[in-house]
């Protein structure tokens, strides 16, 4: 794993090519994960910190802690194009979610499950309560639309890709300008306001079996008036193990068959 996230600071040191593609082994990587019909994965929050940062200002000194709150997360995508995504903090916190072939979604949270609406309203009835931020207000946080983007919703983008790639190896480095930080959102241009994004593909028998993502971006501090470096740093583990079907709950899927009707989670 650490190999894994030292990729990129080799590949300062590398000679760089020009493609109008990816390179043809990358490529075919690439079209073999987009083939995938059931596949898991891990992602690895590989930027826990915190980590204090000092600048200099008008008025003196100031230090900023950045902390990376993303969560650790298993993955896991069935024959059925259902997936289930399992989410755990470093506070102990853990949510599953599961996302039907048709997008219905269900999340497992301390109160049970309960669908995307019904965690919308539970927030909207938190705020109404008080100013004052809840426990149940900062998992419902995590538990609203939670990201669940596949790898291969990620990576295939790039088989369009016309940048530049970097290699050594087995490892391909593409780095580009993206809003969000998605690496499936290119800017069009470099003047877009935007987050640095490096991805590091590293192949072995041919497939993609592991990847690193590093967005750097800055964030303005208005009250002193300067702005403050950012990263986020993760890497994602794919095993090519099918899955016929995941294991959902019955409670679950009566969930999820309420989550398809309009009304669901409506206040009465």
């Amino acid at each position: 794993m650490f190999a894994v996230a030292r990729v990129p600071l080799l590949a300062l040191a590398l000679a760089s090519a020009g493609n109008a593609a990816p390179p043809a082994a990358l490529a075919a990587a690439l079209e073999y994960l987009r083939d995938q019909k059931s596949y898991s994965w891990e992602t690895i929050n590989a930027d826990p910190g915190p980590v204090a940062q000092q600048f200099e200002t008008k008025r003196g000194t100031v230090t900023s802690v950045q902390q990376s709150t993303s969560p650790n997360m298993k993955g896991q995508l069935d024959r059925n194009g259902d997936m289930l995504i399992r989410r755990e903090w470093s506070d102990g916190l853990r949510l599953d979610t599961v996302i039907a072939a048709d997008g219905a979604m269900v999340t497992l949270t301390p109160e049970g499950w309960l669908t995307d609406r019904e965690i919308l309203t539970a927030q909207a009835e938190e705020r109404m309560r008080g100013q004052t931020p809840t426990p149940r207000f900062q998992w419902l946080r995590r538990a609203d639309r939670p990201d669940i983007r596949r790898p291969d919703q990620e990576l295939v983008p790039f088989l369009k890709s016309a940048g530049e790639f970097e290699f050594t190896g087995d490892s391909y480095i593409a780095r580009l300008r993206s809003r969000g930080g998605d690496p499936g959102k290119p800017n069009a241009t470099d003047d877009e306001p935007g987050s640095s994004v490096t991805v590091t593909m590293n192949l072995r028998n041919g497939v993609i079996r592991d990847y690193e993502v590093k967005v750097e971006a800055t964030r303005r501090a208005t009250r002193a008036r300067i702005s403050i470096p950012v990263s986020d740093q993760r890497i994602v583990i794919l095993t090519y193990v099918p899955v016929s079907r995941i294991d959902v709950p019955a409670e679950a899927r009566e969930k999820i068959k309420t989550a398809r009707t309009p009304a669901a989670g409506r206040a009465p």
